[in-house]
Order: structure tokens, then C-alpha cells, then sequence
């Protein structure tokens, strides 16, 4: 759906908003399209044996000030859960044009779905799945607006979650397994259920909001028939496929080691039974899940070619990206860099697109101090960092389509104001020699100062390993100085040294 579609003065009429769910906030019911496919699936085309490609569109949502958004690193680990996700499907995504960053505090964190579709209806792009980030999707982990797009929690997208694959589902047409007991057995929570007695015949649930338009002024109360045990009405319970098993299950529940509910269910008849943890579509917790059924297989790729062949309409398929992994060149070892406009190189993968930079001042590269870059060559210009810093960086090819391969090993230098002599106040110049020097005993630093200066200095081999440290008084004119070096084995050497301000360096062969 296009921006500006529906009247944002809309938006703004009073709704009860949804009690939240803490999983899924789309109590989605069977579509008119989905009813009129299961009663005839044979009639519907569900493309070829190929791959199906879809693209999304991205937009990380954060606060007014422009923090807080969704670092890409985690974007493109989701990404590459999901695509596993849906290998099962023949069906795989891809990113539509460049990631949207929308700096938004009252979407980001929004309390109620109607705030969300405004969301949508602002800065949706066409003929593309759109798929919003945010803080908080009101309550939920995440929903799907059948005429808006997704919204996911940045919390609920880790790499072992499957919320945006069971979001998805929604876009492709799915219900839930557990259809009509969104939220209890009646939709204003009125009616306590004991799983031990008989479940009803069926169940009503409100789904205002997750029509194939947007209702605002109109409360929306379906029935759902509950689905028996024994697959007698199946065709028209639930969500209405007979490969999903009965499932009145509305909380998020853990399984056992059979993949089944530990709670014991009572369909209409009597019959016991305990709800399949497998399904994405259902609510068990995400390390139960992990499969779709053929039939909502067959209707989600059925749901592409009849109801979105917009979102279908480019199949090429994609080039391959070789898993070699990119090779961080310069800066690395420790080595001691200037603080501003330092340019990383690392090596070229064949086929990627693009490199995702990760910069950090962590070994861990928390979230906190992380700060990415993108970029489509293999170098990176970055214009200033803290001084006298230690910096960790490592580098994640990619292209629209592929996001699983493996990211760099990490390297690390060390930022300083690392100047020439001719713009250290007191320092007219200075070298270090000879240059090979042939034995580390015969390395000298001559320079010519202004003023009298104590410096430190310090030595790393080429690995960026400390192997000695010095301090020397110098003074006001020239003077050459032997410095205190350990014996070294022959290599290549960096070394630094200071007048508590500043930072030279230059290297030497040994």
C-alpha cells in the first residue's frame, strides 16, 4: 500500500485498542481470499518449484534525537533467521532499496496498533512487504496489519527467534493454529476457560484492526469454530488447514521433549489432547518452533502469485556470494594511527555488493559503542574518533540478498594525535634511524627541539604485541639519543613515542 491511502484525521478516531499479547498482536482470521483458496486449493496457481523472491523494505524506527535504532548487524542476523525460516517454503527475501531510518519517539514506542498504521501509512513503500523496528509494537513482540505491513520488537528479532518468520506467515495469509482464542475465549476476556472441561463449539474474537482494510469506526466481532481432534471440521475451524493440528493455546508455553504442550487440552467432544510446538505460526517458545505445514506452504505461494504478484514481479536470481569472508588490511596489529581521517582497507569478496563496518571501542562490540558504516568499496574514510583510544573493527560483505556470511576476524589499533614535527609546538624535527636498522641495539632517534621535553616510548612487533618501553629526557636543540630497546628478532617494528601530548610514530625494519 502506497503513503496517504487512508486520511491520517482517521487515525485519530477513538478504538478500544487491543489488549496486548506479549507474542503476537494479530489476531488474524481467515481472510475472504483464504476461506474461498481452502475450500478449492487445487484451483489456485502456487508458482513452480523455484525459489519465490519477495522484497521487504527495511525502516529502523528510534527516538526523536536519532538514537536508539536497530544496529544492521542484528538487522542482517534476523535476516538470515528468517530466510532459513522459509528455505522450507521455496520462498526467500530480499531488501528493496536502501534501509529507511525514521527518527520517530511516538512511533517507535507506540502503546496502540492505531498509532502503528499511522506508522505504516506515512512511509510505506510500494509494491514491497514493509517492515518496521521499533522499541515497542504496542505490547507485542510483534503484528502484522494486513493493509499496513509488520512491526516487530527490536528485542524479539535476536537470531534464535522466529517473530518475524510467524509475522511474515501473517503477511502470507496465515491465522494462528489456536484461531478465534486470541486473548482468552471470548474477545473481552470475560470468560474463564479450564482446559480440563470440554472446549466449546466455537469461540469469538475481535479483529477491528486486522481486516483487509483499515476499519476505523467499526467494531469487528468474528466467530471461529474450534477445531476437534479428530479432523471432522477441520476444513472449517481454526484456521482452517487439516495438516495443524487443534491448538487453544493463547500464551506463550514451553514444550517438552516430544515438542508438545505440557498443558492437556479438551476439544468440544471430549477428547484430550496436547498442541503441537513446531508450528512457527503457534506460540510456543522459539526454540520448539521451526516448520511450516505443507498446506500453509502451498497457501502462502498460492497467496503470492494470485493476491501479490506485485511483490513478485522480479525473479532474478541472485549472484553468488562466496563465503571466503573479507580480510581486515589496515589498520591492524595495534598499530597506533592518527585520530582523524583514518581509512580502513580491507580485502575484496567476489560478489558482494556491499561491506557492513563494525567499529567499536569493545571487544564485544556492545551495542553501546558500536558504530557501523556501510560501504560499497573496500575501504572506508572515517573523519575522526577519541583520541588515545584503543579500536576494534571487523567487516560483513553482503548483497540485497545474502546476509549470512561469515563476518571478519577482528582488528585493532589504537587512535592518537600521531603528528608530524612541524605541527608539534617545540619539535622542529626528528627521525628515526638507521632504517634497516640491522640490530635492534642500533636504533637511534634524532631531533631537534624547541624546549626541553621527558618523552615515553614504546615498541610493538608487527602483531601488535608490546615488546618494550622506554623514557628519555630530551633538550632544548639537537641531540641523538640511542634508545633502550630489547633484543629483537629480525621483523618489522613499530615505534611511538610522546611528550604526554602528542604521539610520533614510524616504523622500522630490523
Amino acid at each position: 500500500m502506497g503513503k496517504g491511502l487512508v486520511p491520517l484525521a482517521a487515525l485519530l478516531l477513538s478504538l478500544s485498542s487491543l489488549t496486548a499479547q506479549n507474542y503476537c498482536g494479530s489476531p488474524a482470521g481467515r481472510s475472504a481470499w483464504l476461506k474461498k483458496y481452502q475450500s478449492h486449493p487445487e484451483a489456485f496457481e502456487k508458482g513452480t518449484d523455484t525459489t519465490m523472491y519477495v522484497p521487504l523494505t527495511i525502516h529502523l524506527l528510534g527516538s526523536d534525537d536519532g538514537a536508539g535504532f536497530f544496529k544492521l548487524y542484528r538487522v542482517f542476523d534476523a535476516f538470515c533467521s528468517l530466510n532459513r525460516d522459509y528455505e522450507q517454503a521455496g520462498i526467500q527475501f530480499y531488501i528493496q532499496g536502501d534501509i529507511d531510518y525514521i527518527s520517530n519517539t511516538a512511533w517507535n514506542d507506540h502503546e496502540e496498533i492505531e498509532t502503528g498504521a499511522e506508522m505504516m501509512f506515512a512511509n510505506n513503500v510500494e509494491n514491497t512487504l514493509n517492515v518496521y523496528f521499533v522499541a515497542n509494537p504496542a505490547g507485542n513482540c510483534g503484528y502484522n496489519l494486513p493493509y499496513g505491513g509488520i512491526a516487530l520488537n527490536k528485542s524479539c528479532s535476536n537470531p534464535d527467534d522466529h517473530t518475524w518468520a510467524h509475522e511474515v506467515g501473517h503477511a502470507l495469509s496465515l491465522p494462528h493454529p489456536f484461531l478465534g482464542w486470541e486473548g482468552g475465549v471470548s474477545y473481552d476476556n470475560s470468560v474463564a476457560y479450564d482446559y480440563a472441561d470440554p472446549a466449546p463449539e466455537y469461540v469469538t474474537y475481535d479483529y477491528t484492526l486486522f481486516k483487509s482494510v483499515f476499519y476505523p469506526d467499526t467494531l469487528i466481532i468474528d466467530t471461529a469454530f474450534v477445531e476437534k481432534l479428530d479432523g471432522s471440521n477441520c476444513h472449517i475451524a481454526s484456521d482452517g488447514f487439516c495438516d495443524t493440528p487443534p491448538d487453544y493455546l493463547y500464551n506463550r508455553w514451553n514444550c517438552d521433549i516430544n515438542s508438545l504442550s505440557s498443558t492437556l487440552q479438551t476439544d468440544p467432544n471430549g477428547a484430550n489432547f496436547r498442541s503441537d510446538g513446531t508450528l512457527i505460526m503457534g506460540y510456543a517458545n522459539d526454540v520448539c518452533q521451526g516448520r511450516f505445514t505443507p498446506e500453509q506452504i502451498a497457501a502462502m505461494r498460492a497467496y503470492l502469485v494470485n493476491e501479490k504478484p506485485e511483490w513478485i514481479n522480479d525473479q532474478t536470481p541472485p549472484d553468488s556470494l562466496t563465503m571466503s569472508g573479507a580480510v581486515p588490511v589496515y589498520p591492524t596489529g595495534d598499530e597506533l594511527v592518527n585520530y582523524q581521517d583514518i581509512e580502513l582497507t580491507w580485502n575484496a569478496v567476489p560478489g558482494a555488493v556491499s561491506y557492513l563496518v563494525m567499529l567499536s571501542t569493545s571487544t564485544t562490540f556492545q551495542d553501546a559503542t558500536l558504530q557501523e558504516f556501510v560501504s560499497t568499496d573496500t575501504t572506508l574514510l572515517i573523519d575522526e574518533l577519541l583520541i588515545n583510544r584503543r579500536y576494534y573493527w571487523r567487516v560483513k560483505p553482503f548483497t540485497r540478498y545474502q546476509f549470512c556470511e561469515p563476518t571478519s576476524g577482528t582488528a585493532v589499533f589504537r587512535s592518537a594525535q600521531v603528528t608530524g614535527a612541524n605541527r608539534v609546538a617545540g619539535i622542529e624535527e626528528w627521525r628515526l634511524y638507521p632504517n634497516p636498522a640491522g640490530e635492534s641495539s642500533n636504533i637511534r632517534l634524532s631531533a631537534t627541539l624547541l624546549k626541553n621535553m621527558p618523552i615515553s616510548y614504546r615498541i610493538h612487533d608487527a602483531a601488535g604485541k608490546l615488546v618494550g618501553t622506554g623514557r628519555a629526557e630530551l633538550y632544548a636543540g639537537h641531540q641523538d639519543i640511542s634508545l633502550n630497546m630489547p633484543e629483537l628478532p629480525k621483523g618489522v617494528y613499530w615505534i611511538q613515542w610522546t611528550d604526554g601530548v602528542h604521539w610520533m610514530a614510524d616504523k622500522v625494519v630490523i
